[in-house]
């Protein structure tokens, strides 16, 4: 059974502007369910994390970070073949900062929204093997391989990738969605047993009503194929 994980207070958000931060991400995952999906939870974490290194009070990671963030402007025009040289430049520039990490998770996260499975599976273990800085983008990181294994119909290998995010995640709306995803490949490979222990884990931690309603969903789907 995953640990449960401390409720942080508003007062406690508020003294640190990387919680605030966070807490803000979760609002618009809550707010905008239908356009969040796990590809777009991958690229909030990204900007969270990114928060971070600008607080560095290393230079190679403040230079890098700002290379980063012409990166980032590419992306939001949706120059994606710029983005990408840019960060190809900027992790082989900055090998072992933080901002370098980021930009590997970026290259995967404009990889996956490309549908180019190969090479995002390949720059998320690049990732885990090179930087593997924060919890946080860990988490992000084995979602991604999960997505990855999923598509590829590895089912069984996405499951362990999602379970393992799930494991890291430090934010609740985080672990659910990593959960969630786990159910639904344990349902592929009709591992019905693990698949309702996952959602009961959901369901005992307060989700909100976009997870909630999907654990539901799926409770049903699994009380069906067990007749």
């Amino acid at each position: 059974m995953l640990k449960p994980k401390r409720k942080i207070t508003r007062k406690e958000i508020k003294k640190d502007p990387l919680l605030e931060k966070i807490s803000q991400a979760e609002t618009i995952i809550r707010k905008k369910p239908k356009q969040i999906s796990y590809i777009t939870i991958g690229l909030v974490v990204i900007i969270v994390l990114s928060f971070i290194i600008i607080r560095s009070k290393k230079m190679a990671n403040r230079e890098a970070a700002g290379e980063l963030g012409i990166a980032e402007l590419s992306i939001q025009i949706g120059d994606y073949d710029d983005a990408i040289l840019r960060l190809e430049k900027l992790v082989d520039k900055y090998t072992g900062t933080k901002s370098a990490g980021m930009a590997e998770m970026l290259l995967a996260q404009i990889y996956l929204s490309k549908l180019d499975y190969e090479n995002a599976e390949e720059c998320f273990q690049k990732y885990i093997n090179d930087f593997a800085h924060e919890d946080m983008a860990l988490a992000s990181v084995y979602n991604g391989l999960g997505i990855c294994s999923e598509h590829n119909g590895n089912y069984k290998k996405a499951a362990e990738h999602f379970e393992k995010g799930a494991e890291l995640a430090p934010f609740k709306f985080q672990q659910h969605e990593c959960l969630i995803n786990a159910v639904r490949n344990l349902i592929e490979v009709r591992n019905l047993e693990r698949a309702e222990i996952l959602l009961k884990e959901v369901l005992n931690n307060e989700p909100d009503y976009k997870y909630k309603n999907v654990a539901e969903m799926l409770s049903a789907e699994i009380k069906v194929l067990k007749g």
